[in-house]
């Protein structure tokens, strides 16, 4: 586990919100060095993003960070995967516990998250917003961020810390609605709306051009994937394992073999789509 505090914003129209990142012990293939929980404060609430793994010591890390004092005010997710999700309904029932009053659990799917409810459009605290939601389809369906005061983004997996984002079109996510949400998260960045990017996996992405970067590296790596398949596609490689083997090349590990099937089959479907 480990905790890393971001200062709080300077503007004093905007609440002042502590931002602290906790690290799951759950590192793989596919989420890095594990998954990045946030616990958002403003002095006199907390909010908890992504409780990540159903893991008891974890969850414990995140009940600690979210007291002295504070008024646990709701657990929220930023898409559906496990690894992001599968504590939320525990974490919400222990801060209820905790605090003797109800605590919500949001989620974009209700479906998919147990217990949980429709997502607002922004957390409210004492002294005004202390996030707005941002839906970012594209890595699944119900992927969405939140861009805290200040102008810190949790981006969930929808921009993670030194790798690439995996499509998966059996949660419905979908290159092109990917493609567009990096649109608009660069439309942001270039407004001088987002600051920073705290994503679910890997490190921070501390200045406002580290972030633009990455935006801008995402876009352009997906635009080489495309036209890579496209490519392939003319030379007349057909089948999924052949595709596989001309895109990513004969030595891929094979725990990401499965990842890869997935962006290609959302590579083809956006293809197929006319773009």
């Amino acid at each position: 586990m480990e905790g890393r505090e971001q200062d709080p914003p300077t503007d004093p129209e905007e609440p002042r919100v502590e931002l602290i990142a906790v690290r799951a012990d759950n590192p793989g293939p596919m989420t890095l060095d594990g998954t990045v929980s946030y616990v958002l404060r403003d002095g006199e609430q907390a909010w908890v993003v992504d409780p990540g793994p159903k893991d008891p010591e974890h969850l414990a890390e995140l009940l600690l960070r979210s007291g002295d004092g504070a008024r646990p005010a709701g657990v929220l997710v930023t898409h559906r995967h496990a690894d992001h999700s599968a504590g939320a309904a525990t974490l919400s029932r222990q801060l209820a516990a905790r605090s003797g009053r109800e605590v919500p659990l949001w989620a974009a799917d209700q479906s998919a998250v147990p217990g949980s409810r429709p997502l607002p459009a922004a957390l409210m605290g004492g002294g005004g917003v202390v996030a707005h939601v941002v839906h970012l389809p594209g890595h699944t369906a119900d992927s969405v961020g939140l861009l805290v005061a200040g102008g810190r983004l949790l981006s969930g997996d929808t921009l993670l810390g030194g790798s690439s984002t995996v499509i998966v079109p059996e949660d419905g996510g979908s290159l092109t609605d990917y493609l567009q949400s990096l649109a608009i998260l660069r439309a942001m960045a270039i407004d001088g709306r987002i600051g920073s990017i705290h994503p679910g996996h890997g490190p921070a992405l501390e200045s406002p051009l580290d972030a633009l970067a990455a935006i801008e590296q995402a876009i352009a790596h997906r635009h080489e994937r495309i036209e890579q398949v496209r490519r392939a596609r003319t030379a007349g490689v057909l089948t999924l394992d052949r595709l596989l083997r001309s895109v990513y090349g004969p030595d891929l590990p094979e725990p990401l073999r499965e990842p890869a099937r997935w962006n290609l089959r959302a590579t083809l479907d956006h293809l197929a789509e006319g773009h």
